[in-house]
């Protein structure tokens, strides 16, 4: 997420961590199952007021609503600014409980409800790229089989050194990039490369990790190791243009960070100066509404 978004959290998680809570599935995803909970309960909520049943029914069912939209982002927001961290998640929260003293409890269940779907999709996208990610990687089998002292040893692929000659069955994964030395076979890197005719090769031939080998038994000779074979070096490229922000996001980060404590300025100046030109009460209800974020076209500021 953003780091302007002031809603996620700071901590990373670890590599096992994050593959146990990883989702697979849109319903997976804690944000949008709350959001699903939080839609029903306020689609309930409307209907019973419509329906002209018991105001208090209605208000309750808002409220329940409020409270499932906001578990996605109120809580991590509060660690934030104990740490003295502000940003969009900051305004949403203020905007929700501005929303509650002003007795709009559904608006503010909207507001919930809309920006837990956000922070949904943008943590299952996120999901996605890393199990991609984690696929990639499963291409590289656990152990490979090489000649040392004139005898075959198997080992990991982590133990392989540069220089060493790699023997690869047919029907076996290639632990690391090499060259062949000896054989032909046609290789099967449609995993890698998405090309789906398998590739005839020879002594010469640079291979690469991930590719299955065919019909021939290959020496291969190893020209890098594990961690720096090509299918690592894509998985660091996909890393590292997941944290580089693009322009667009840049130029989000530089207006939202100032924006927020602008923002919550500009609300308190509105409600004071008003206050003191005016019905304290009208103008601390426009600071309110002056300081929430961008919201649906049917909310609109209080008639003076």
């Amino acid at each position: 997420m953003s780091d302007a978004c002031g809603c996620g959290s700071d901590e990373p998680r670890t590599g096992e961590e994050a593959e146990e809570h990883e989702p697979e599935r849109l319903w997976q995803v804690t944000e949008l199952r709350a959001a699903a909970v939080a839609g029903v309960l306020l689609i309930a909520g409307y209907a019973t007021e419509w329906a002209g049943a018991a105001p208090m029914l209605a208000l309750i069912l808002k409220s329940l609503a409020l409270v499932a939209g906001a578990y996605t982002f109120v809580p991590s927001t509060l660690k934030r600014l104990a740490k003295g961290k502000i940003g969009v998640g900051t305004l949403m929260t203020i905007a929700a409980i501005g929303a509650v003293i002003l007795g709009e409890v559904g608006e503010a269940a909207m507001l919930a409800f809309l920006y837990s779907i956000s922070e949904g999709l943008e943590e299952y996208s996120l999901a996605r790229t890393r199990r991609g990610l984690r696929a990639l990687l499963s291409l590289v089998p656990d152990e490979a089989t090489v000649l040392r002292d004139g005898s075959e040893v198997v080992v990991a692929p982590s133990e392989l050194r540069v220089g060493d000659r790699m023997v690869v069955k047919p029907g076996e994964r290639i632990a690391t990039d090499g060259v062949i030395r000896t054989g032909r076979t046609a290789l099967d890197t449609s995993a890698i490369t998405g090309e789906s005719v398998p590739v005839e090769a020879g002594p010469g031939s640079e291979v690469f990790a991930g590719s299955i080998n065919g019909t021939g038994v290959l020496e291969i000779e190893v020209t890098t190791t594990a961690e720096d074979n090509s299918l690592a070096r894509i998985v660091r490229i996909v890393e590292a243009e997941q944290s580089r922000k693009g322009a667009s996001q840049r130029l989000a980060d530089r207006i939202a960070k100032p924006l927020v404590p602008g923002v919550m300025i500009a609300g308190a100046l509105i409600a004071g100066i008003g206050s003191l030109l005016g019905d304290p009460a009208t103008w601390i209800e426009r600071a309110w509404w002056c300081s929430w974020p961008p919201r649906p076209a049917r909310w609109r500021s209080p008639s003076p």
